[in-house]
């Protein structure tokens, strides 16, 4: 057994102090989400997995101190497995503290034309005009909420006292999420993002968030609105191809972890897992 791991470990050419992902099936009530879901990719992915009967990719998650995980990439997964009423769902396990796993987040831009500022003065949210350079150069304190930029100007969102920032938040992007498609992007250069998309209405910014907020946001009772958060996870697990029946059958967690681990063995002596150190780009998402 120790030679056959040996051998496979060479032939993988991990870097030094990487392992394999941790992977775990847990049950479905120790699974907690730090941000709110897309129902039509949920019901997108419900039909995709009865139809095919594996869950390709499993969500990633961290510990959290007082039990259970919080979901940090896969909400959306995490939350067809328990549409289909499976009993334990498989993550991939990260140490959160781990400074490899950084948290980031995305703007949203806004491709069709809409009178955003106009949108939330009508839902009560206050505003406030600010230097569009201002607001293209620096992220949002968490105090202000987030930032829109128009080719008319910025306006700066201020979270309320009677709200939380999750609640704001929530607000600002309910105003245009049912209306609008939403892209994600990294940048809010309104002239660079035109070259990219054409057509651009209105950059959403919003503030940066600790691993702690996150944490804590997983205990509240409102999540984050989809698409702000953005984890970047070295060493992801990817086409695990685990059969949907170990997650929906009845039985205990603790023999469905012991089939997990010898069928990664197998797996490993096959040689069918690959380690890839290079950045990707995926076209089919």
């Amino acid at each position: 057994m120790t030679d056959d791991k040996a051998k496979v470990g060479a032939a993988l050419r991990l870097p030094e102090g990487r392992s394999l992902p941790d992977l775990r099936i847990v049950p479905r009530a120790e699974v907690h989400l730090h941000e709110d879901t897309d129902p039509a990719r949920v019901q997108r992915l419900v039909t995709r997995l009865r139809t095919e009967g594996v869950l390709r990719n499993p969500p990633i998650a961290a510990p959290r101190s007082d039990g259970g995980f919080v979901i940090l990439d896969g909400a959306n997964r995490t939350t067809a497995l328990l549409a289909l009423e499976a009993p334990a769902v498989l993550l991939q396990v990260v140490e959160y503290e781990d400074p490899a796993v950084r948290l980031d987040v995305w703007c949203h831009l806004l491709a069709q034309p809409v009178d955003l500022p106009g949108l939330l003065r009508a839902r009560g949210l206050s505003i406030r005009d600010i230097s569009p350079a201002e607001a293209s150069r620096r992220p949002p304190e968490r105090s202000s909420g987030c930032y829109v930029i128009t080719s008319g100007g910025a306006v700066e969102v201020s979270a309320s006292a009677r709200h939380s920032l999750a609640e704001t938040l929530a607000a600002v992007v309910d105003a245009y999420k049912t209306t609008n498609r939403i892209y994600r992007v990294m940048s809010a250069d309104l002239e660079a993002l035109r070259e990219e998309y054409g057509s651009v209405a209105a950059v959403v910014v919003f503030p940066a968030f600790t691993k702690r907020d996150i944490l804590e946001i997983s205990r509240a009772p409102v999540k984050l609105p989809a698409g702000i958060t953005r984890h970047l996870i070295p060493g992801r697990a990817l086409r695990v191809n685990l059969p949907l029946d170990v997650l929906t059958s009845p039985g205990e967690i603790e023999p469905k972890n012991r089939w997990l681990a010898d069928e990664i063995h197998r797996r490993l002596l096959e040689n069918r897992i690959r380690y890839y150190p290079e950045s990707s780009f995926l076209f089919d998402e």
